[in-house]
């Protein structure tokens, strides 16, 4: 009996085993492009992303002589010492700008998590895990990206599921996540497992390694456009918090991007290839993770569902709005600093049809529930952990609230006003260039930025009226404040974070960029947005007019 137990035990052992390399092996393959294709012709790109990259930390390290690859980078390109990512501040969503030139809340989707109203079925859109193929199936097909601009020419790209139109498509996603949960007991005992464990496990720096190994072979055949993402920056901060590792990581990427460097130049692509490299997000630390369900379900007996964070067993994406009958609204969270919420109209008896139209300020002020007509915005301002707040007051005018500090935002033609109510949200008043805009004039979004870049909410004027004022985006937009997390048990794995993004400040929406462009004089900017710099790529490229704002 001993020996037929143990015999099962063995054989499920090695059936475990062999799941496991099964998983490891299709989940880290590329979708190769194996057909033949034109000789690469003209200018060539490598675009290499540093997902969650903290400015400060970035700067504090260049200060201290510890990244000297991206130092010499910065010293013969183009250095944007305050770039201005893509708000919502979400990978992926984020990455549009730069393979457009336009900004992402044109893109047709709204972050990594949104909740489409058009739809009778699927409406919450989810990137996250299987699912994540439908980001290049909803973005707008009128704009063409990068990689379909450069035709039959070769195209690749390593974890992006942004990349409408690429030949090849890598991704390391078992890699990355066993990295990701390392500390996990589940993770721990496969790290441990003999012989097999070094196979299908690896920490932060070995996934960076392995993604940078792939990125050199890919350049062995002179790609047209080539995007690597390495993700273990952003995953670190969401896992642990910034710690030391997290320097200690910066610095390793530093010397693969060295490594890479000299790889293109040995393959002698050196007067061709320009290299940028950016960031979608900077990132923020949490030390305490709230649901905002429990709120509205016990104050005000409003019941919502915020989806599942992750789908590992389907790619589709089918759940019908007609399961939505019972419930109130839709917590969708982005980065988990940010989330919008989809709220059913209650005055509207049929189910799709009180789904379907975004709810404006005056309605949000006084929200049929079953506690009688409520101000959701005053409720939410009131609730622990609650910074920023936002909503379509009408077709040209969108509301913000902090605490009990309110103001609008106004736009006209292509020109823009910020005209504080009550106290000043944005903190505007306390920033001498920024004050100077704080009259009853309009002004272009460019004059906005340069007044507001060393404010806590750089670019917010333009940033928030421009996806606010979008059809499908949520109801009320809600950022948490510093230190808060809007996710709490909501994470696969690990249940909650010690560090996120998705917000509007400037820990999150300010970043670095170096654009180096071969034969071309290097210079620094002060500021820049992500989708001018995208722009600046899609001229070198093509030799198509940059993107210019307003």
């Amino acid at each position: 009996m001993l020996k037929k137990i143990s015999l099962v035990l063995f054989i499920s052992f090695c059936c475990f085993i062999g799941l496991l390399t099964t998983i490891n092996y299709f989940v880290n393959q590329s979708s190769i492009y194996k057909n033949t294709h034109p000789t690469t012709t003209g200018n060539t790109i490598s675009i290499l992303l540093l997902d969650g990259l903290s400015q400060s930390i970035f700067e504090q390290n260049l200060a201290a002589n510890k990244l000297p690859n991206l130092r010499r980078l910065i010293q013969t390109g183009t250095y944007v010492k305050n770039g201005i990512g893509a708000f919502p501040s979400m990978t992926g969503y984020a990455f549009y700008p730069f393979i457009t030139g336009k900004d992402a809340s044109t893109s047709g989707i709204y972050g990594l998590r949104w909740f489409d109203r058009n739809l009778d079925k699927g409406n919450l859109r989810n990137y996250v895990g299987r699912t994540n193929i439908h980001m290049n199936r909803d973005i707008t097909p009128q704009q063409k990206n990068i990689f379909e601009l450069s035709g039959d020419q070769y195209t690749c790209s390593i974890n992006s599921y942004m990349n409408k139109g690429v030949k090849e498509s890598a991704l390391t996603g078992w890699r990355h996540t066993t990295s990701k949960f390392e500390h996990t007991p589940l993770f721990q005992f496969l790290a441990a497992l003999p012989y097999f464990g070094n196979r299908i496990t690896t920490d932060f720096f070995e996934h960076e390694t392995y993604a940078m190994d792939l990125a050199k072979k890919q350049l062995k055949r002179n790609p047209k456009v080539q995007w690597v993402t390495l993700p273990s920056l952003d995953a670190m901060n969401h896992i642990h918090g910034t710690t030391a590792n997290y320097s200690a990581l910066l610095i390793h990427v530093d010397s693969l991007i060295g490594d890479f460097v000299q790889t293109i130049d040995g393959l002698g692509q050196s007067n061709t290839r320009a290299l940028a490299i950016i960031t979608d997000h900077g990132i923020s630390n949490v030390h305490q993770n709230i649901d905002l369900r429990k709120n509205f379900n016990n104050k005000l007996n409003l019941d919502l569902e915020r989806g599942k964070s992750v789908h590992l067993l389907t790619d589709e994406l089918t759940i019908p709005l007609s399961e939505f009958e019972n419930k109130d609204g839709y917590f969708v969270i982005n980065g988990n600093l940010s989330a919008y919420l989809y709220l059913r109209n209650p005055l509207e008896k049929d189910t799709k049809l009180s789904w379907r139209k975004k709810l404006l300020l005056p309605q949000l002020q006084a929200y049929a529930t079953p506690e009688g007509d409520k101000n959701l915005l005053r409720f939410l301002a009131q609730q622990e952990g609650i910074g920023l707040l936002a909503a379509q007051q009408n077709d040209s005018t969108i509301w913000v609230q902090v605490a009990d500090q309110m103001a609008i935002i106004t736009k006209r033609q292509n020109v823009y006003n910020y005209t504080p109510l009550n106290g000043d949200p944005l903190g505007y008043t306390q920033d001498t260039l920024a004050l100077k805009l704080l009259t009853s004039e309009f002004y272009t979004a460019n004059t906005w930025l340069t007044h507001t870049i060393q404010t806590d909410y750089p670019d917010a004027i333009y940033r928030l009226y421009e996806l606010m004022s979008k059809p499908n985006v949520g109801d009320l937009l809600i950022c948490s404040k510093k230190g808060y997390d809007l996710a709490a048990d909501y994470e696969l794995f690990v249940g909650n974070y010690k560090g996120g993004h998705g917000g509007l400040h400037k820990d999150l929406l300010k970043v670095p960029y170096i654009l180096y462009l071969p034969n071309q004089a290097s210079k620094q900017l002060e500021f820049l947005r992500s989708e001018e710099v995208g722009g600046m790529i899609m001229k070198y490229l093509f030799n198509q007019q940059p993107a210019t704002s307003n």
